[in-house]
């Protein structure tokens, strides 16, 4: 049996683009909708710095359960060892990712990521629109946004069969997957 090997990319440059985009979109929509649910917006300076420092710490935060929730999920999700998982922060293009050296199955790589989303992105959203924290919603809008690149990432890997191994190259915004051909006749 050989394997045969796919690599699924992610166009960097055009999804940064788009998740500027989608961030602005969100934000505004969000800020909409929390205004038109709270009915309640007042402006003072040191509300905004506060406010700013609110956003700055909430979306560190994010980001980081987001990678600790991915470490997690690779540990006891798909049973990979514990030495070869990494946290890496790539300060040239702003990024902290979480990765494993190990090949894993399509299914788990895609529920890690699904399941770290759901509890950092739609959780923070829904208290933001619970308590009409406008800081806590534009950080959400942020790190929703910021989740794009995961989002076409899976959407494209749905293609491939759930028991295929992956593995992901997030400095490089790719994924490589093992697709195994069938046994040759002998």
């Amino acid at each position: 049996m050989t394997n045969h090997v796919k690599v699924v990319t992610i166009d960097e440059q055009k999804i940064v683009k788009q998740t500027i985009i989608l961030t602005i979109i969100l934000s505004i929509l969000f800020t909409a909708l929390n205004y038109f649910l709270q009915r309640d917006f007042s402006f003072s300076i040191l509300r905004l710095i506060l406010g700013v420092a609110i956003y700055l710490i909430v979306s560190l935060v994010l980001v980081i359960a987001n990678e600790l929730l991915n470490i997690i999920g690779y540990r006891f999700r798909c049973k990979v060892a514990r030495e070869s998982i990494s946290l890496s922060i790539n300060l040239e293009k702003g990024l902290i990712y979480s990765k494993t050296s190990e090949k894993i199955k399509n299914a788990h790589y895609q529920s890690v990521f699904l399941t770290s989303f759901s509890i950092t992105g739609i959780l923070p959203l829904a208290i933001g629109f619970a308590i009409g924290s406008y800081p806590l919603l534009l950080a959400s809008a942020s790190f929703i946004a910021g989740g794009l690149a995961n989002f076409k990432g899976i959407n494209k890997l749905r293609k491939y069969p759930d028991d295929c191994l992956v593995q992901d190259v997030p400095e490089d915004f790719s994924v490589y997957v093992y697709l195994e051909s069938e046994k040759q006749a002998s």
